[in-house]
C-alpha cells in the first residue's frame, strides 16, 4: 500500500513531545524532516481526518494542501485574555504525566482549558480550578458543560491565590499557566501570587506531587522556589504569540522521604 505524507505544523520547542505523542498513537509511522515549526512524516492511513486525535501539534496538512486545526477544541466555546493554546496545554499535561488517579489543581485556571484536557485526553481522578477572575469562572463553567464533564469530577470556584483555603494534602498535580505580568497583570503583584502559590503547593500537595508550571517569569520562579525545599527544572522554552515562556517541572526536596 501506497504511504501518504503528511506535515504537522507545531509551536517552536515542542518537537520532542508531538514525536511522542505521534509514535505512541501510529507507531508505523516514519518521520521523513523536520525543522522547528513542522514535522513531515509518511503513513499509509490515507484520510488526513484520521489524525484528529493529535493534540499536541496545531495543524497537520495532506499532500494535496487540505489542513486541519489540531488545536481547535470543539468544547472550547469561551476565551480569556492570555489563555494557553490548547495544543500547548495537552503538552503541559504530557510533561505532568498524568494517570486515571491523579487529582489535578490549576490555581489559575482561566476558562479550564488545562483542567478539562487533564479530564478528556489523560482521563484524571479529578480536577480542581480556580481563578481570580469571576468572568474565568463562568466562561470556565461553560466549556466545561461544553464538553460533557460531570460536575462530580471537578470542583470550580473564585479565589485569589492568596485566599485560597485548600489545606488537605490530597492533590497528586498542580498544573497551570501563570500570570506573566506582560499581558495581563503586573509583575509587582506577581511576586506577591508566586510567593502565595508555593504556599499553597506546600500545603496541597502530596509529598510525592509533581508541579508543572508555564511561565515567563523565570528568575522569580526559581526565586520563590527556592533550592533548599524544592527541585526546580526548566524542561521547555517555546515560542508562543511572540513570547518565549518556559515550563518548568518542580518537586519537593525531600520527595524521596514519602511513606
Amino acid at each position: 500500500m501506497k504511504e501518504s505524507i503528511y506535515t504537522l505544523k507545531i509551536l517552536k520547542g515542542t518537537n520532542k513531545f508531538v514525536h511522542k505523542e505521534l509514535l505512541e498513537k501510529y507507531p508505523d509511522t516514519e518521520i521523513i524532516k523536520e525543522n522547528k515549526s513542522e514535522i513531515a512524516f509518511k503513513n499509509k492511513e490515507s484520510n488526513i481526518e484520521t489524525f484528529r486525535n493529535l493534540y499536541s501539534p496545531t495543524h497537520i496538512e495532506d499532500s494535496n494542501g487540505k489542513i486541519l486545526n489540531l488545536s481547535k477544541r470543539e468544547w472550547r466555546k469561551e476565551y480569556v485574555p492570555a489563555g494557553i493554546n490548547p495544543s500547548l496545554a495537552y503538552i503541559l499535561c504530557m510533561i505532568a504525566d498524568l494517570n486515571k488517579e491523579d487529582i489535578v489543581y490549576d490555581p489559575f485556571c482561566g476558562a479550564s482549558v488545562i483542567s478539562i484536557t487533564a479530564l478528556k485526553y489523560f482521563n484524571v481522578k479529578r480536577v480542581i480550578c480556580s481563578d481570580i477572575s469571576g468572568k474565568a469562572i463562568e466562561k470556565s463553567e461553560i466549556n466545561f458543560n461544553s464538553a460533557g464533564i460531570d460536575k462530580s469530577r471537578y470542583r470550580l470556584f473564585r479565589s485569589d491565590i492568596r485566599d485560597i483555603r485548600l489545606n488537605k494534602r490530597n492533590v497528586d498535580k498542580i498544573v497551570s499557566n501563570l500570570p506573566f505580568g506582560i499581558r495581563v497583570g503586573e509583575h509587582n503583584d506577581n511576586k506577591k501570587i508566586y510567593l502565595s502559590l508555593e504556599q499553597v503547593a506546600e500545603r496541597v500537595l502530596r509529598k510525592k506531587g509533581l508541579i508543572v508550571l508555564l511561565t515567563q517569569e523565570k528568575k522569580l520562579l526559581r526565586e520563590v522556589f527556592n533550592k533548599e525545599d524544592w527541585n526546580v527544572k526548566s524542561v521547555l522554552r517555546v515560542n508562543e504569540g511572540g513570547l518565549l515562556p518556559e515550563v518548568f517541572v518542580i518537586k519537593r526536596s525531600n520527595s524521596r522521604n514519602d511513606l
